[in-house]
């Protein structure tokens, strides 16, 4: 019954950070923010991929 618990415990927290691996709608739309005012870190670097992904 112990064993039980236990691997039902760790289920649900495994369960309960796969969600978070996925950006939400407000990560998108600051990502979308920081492409219009050029403020990301390593904003040329980013570009360049960007551009080269086109």
């Amino acid at each position: 019954m112990k064993s039980f618990f236990c691997l039902l415990a760790l289920f649900l927290v495994s369960v309960s950070v796969l969600p978070s691996c996925k950006k939400g709608p407000a990560e998108r739309i600051g990502d979308k923010i920081d492409d219009a005012t050029d403020s990301r870190p390593a904003e040329g670097i980013r570009d360049a991929v960007e551009d080269a992904k086109k």
